[in-house]
């Protein structure tokens, strides 16, 4: 289905860029600028710049940029078409036409396991309220998991038996597909459920596709208590956060989500009303859990467990979350009891006082080491002072960075110095590294002056018209093309909007070329600004010509053809004199 240039427009003229941005990322908001931390490249610090009256965005760390349209369509990996009907839907706009009519069709091996999960949730959540799951929902109300939780989390029972798999295969489903999707196992004896006899808890992709399940025993004996899916071509542990599709909102509400251990803890802090809340799945957390993190809020608070287990592993975890740009808290837990404990015994007012009263990242290092290493021991309280001032250095704040430099000192009595070791922003080391994405005035003057052309026929339609009576083409290849789409697009619109005119342009250089200029610092268009850019440009075409002659006089040996290529050249040279004359007369001027 091709789309109308009048639709599209009509969809992205409703669409506010910032706000579609902001239904997938959390902004940053600093007076009139709007930014955030850019999902197309490892970004630390929100390196994404948003301009709402452009209508654009633009990384100056890894380069992307375009409009609404774009982001949608390169965030969301779909096409075009279906990026404008996406836009639509989050903005209300009506279309013309079906927009499900231009979904890419889905991968027919993953719909199919997502099928099988599906019905796989759908009938042990039934089983769960049959007659069967009395005994389990029993088990359920006396740890404080009531109907609303199981109904919310669709908490379901597989019995024993087999009886999933025999359930399935009469529902018409592949035995293939069952064991790919890690429902049934094929063991000696034959076709198997991978949860027999376990209370499920399922488990969805970060769009909601159910993809596994994590699930328990009731037997205190069993070997495992949890046992959860094991890799499938749908479900990767190391990249799945339990809770992740439900929490997004309220944790880009809040600026702030909250990483727990397991399961049941999330659930402790569902019925505590906390619903920024996902755990790990028996993993320890990953970058590619914390960059789905990242993708909710840059505030991320660790409620592991309160044992050494639990605070060895924020430690370690927080670590990675530092890296990865994020602003740590920790959840003290003191109580020797879990979040479910803590509900059931002391009640939910009691969990949401807890986590409230967060310690940042360096109070809780300076907690946790301290309680690692003997102070009293020299060698032992060299070492805690050692790996304190390594996460000191890399506080931001210079305020932060000396109160706690003060706090190790006394507690050590070690004299540190970490005033000369203020951390290197990761969005300026990685736009050196990236060689710096920004259009910058060079010593070529003919360079510059094409660059000024060109954004200011981005900028006003009698730039374009003087450009087009004056002078018509431009030195560079590639920035002659751009004059011409731009002359060409203003033929019939009036009026230039960079936010329509990328999507006119399919060469991708070009289109950043064009993002690159509209934020290229320039002054507004005069016929003056723009008659001495034509100058220069004729100036370099005349120079050009020049030094052809030159050349081309040194090769020949024929004095009459010598003659009439002199005779050119000091005719060029006239015409030289008289713009460098001209440029002198409008440089006296200003």
């Amino acid at each position: 289905m091709r789309l109308s240039e009048e639709e599209i427009a009509a969809v992205r003229n409703r669409a506010d860029i910032a706000e579609v941005i902001g239904h997938y990322l959390p902004l940053v908001k600093k007076g009139r600028s709007v930014t955030c931390v850019c999902p197309f490249h490892d970004d630390h610090n929100p390196s994404l710049s948003i301009s709402q009256e452009k209508q654009i965005y633009k990384c100056f760390v890894c380069g992307a940029g375009g409009n609404v349209f774009t982001f949608v369509q390169n965030y969301e990996n779909i096409s075009f078409p279906e990026a404008v009907a996406r836009v639509a839907e989050l903005t209300g706009t009506p279309l013309s036409f079906d927009p499900a009519a231009l979904k890419t069709p889905a991968d027919p091996r993953k719909a199919a396991l997502y099928k099988v999960l599906q019905e796989t949730i759908r009938y042990t959540h039934y089983q769960l309220s049959a007659q069967v799951g009395i005994p389990v929902r029993k088990y359920l109300q006396e740890r404080g998991i009531d109907e609303a939780v199981i109904e919310k989390f669709e908490i379901g029972w597989n019995g024993p038996g087999d009886e999933l798999l025999r359930f399935l295969k009469a529902k018409g489903y592949s035995e293939q597909d069952m064991v790919a999707g890690n429902v049934v196992r094929l063991s000696e004896s034959g076709l198997h459920d991978v949860f027999a006899s376990r209370i499920t808890f399922p488990i969805h992709d970060s769009l909601g596709n159910p993809i596994g399940f994590t699930a328990r025993s009731m037997d205190p004996q069993a070997a495992s208590k949890y046992i959860n899916t094991t890799e499938t071509p749908i479900y990767v542990k190391g990249r799945t956060l339990f809770n992740y599709h439900r929490a997004k909102p309220a944790a880009r509400r809040e600026n702030r989500i909250l990483l727990c251990e397991g399961v049941t803890d999330v659930l402790a802090m569902d019925r505590a009303g906390i619903e920024n809340a996902v755990a790990t799945l028996g993993t320890a957390c990953t970058r590619e859990q914390l960059r789905l993190l990242r993708q909710c809020s840059t505030h991320l608070t660790f409620c592991y467990d309160g044992d050494q287990a639990g605070r060895n592993a924020t430690y370690k975890a927080g670590q990675l979350a530092l890296e990865a740009g994020f602003e740590v808290g920790v959840v003290v837990n003191a109580t020797g009891l879990d979040p479910d404990e803590i509900v059931r015994q002391q009640g939910p007012q009691q969990l949401q006082q807890m986590c409230r009263k967060e310690q940042t990242w360096m109070e809780f290092v300076l907690d946790y080491l301290s309680s690692r290493y003997d102070l009293e021991n020299y060698s032992e309280k060299k070492e805690f002072a050692r790996l304190a001032a390594e996460q000191i250095r890399k506080l931001s704040d210079d305020f932060d960075r000396q109160n706690f430099a003060r706090q190790l000192q006394q507690m050590t009595g070690f004299e540190l110095d970490l005033s000369a070791a203020a951390p290197v922003s990761p969005r300026s080391s990685a736009a050196q590294k990236a060689g710096g994405m920004r259009l910058k005035r060079t010593r070529d003057g003919k360079t510059n002056a094409e660059h000024l052309i060109l954004a200011l026929m981005l900028t006003s339609h009698d730039a374009v018209t003087m450009f087009k009576e004056k002078l018509g083409f431009l030195l560079s290849e590639e920035n002659q093309q751009l004059a011409m789409m731009i002359l060409d697009y203003s033929r019939t619109h009036p009026q230039l909007q960079i936010a329509d005119f990328i999507d006119t342009i399919q060469d991708e250089s070009l289109k950043q070329k064009t993002l690159e200029l509209s934020e290229w610092e320039c002054p507004q268009f005069t016929p003056e600004v723009m008659e001495g850019a034509i100058l220069r440009i004729r100036r370099s075409m005349l120079e050009e010509k020049i030094n052809d002659l030159k050349q081309q006089i040194l090769r020949i040996s024929n004095p009459e053809s010598q003659a009439a290529l002199l005779q050119e050249r000091m005719q060029l040279q006239r015409e030289l004199r008289g713009y460098l004359d001209e440029e002198k007369h409008q440089d006296q001027g200003k």
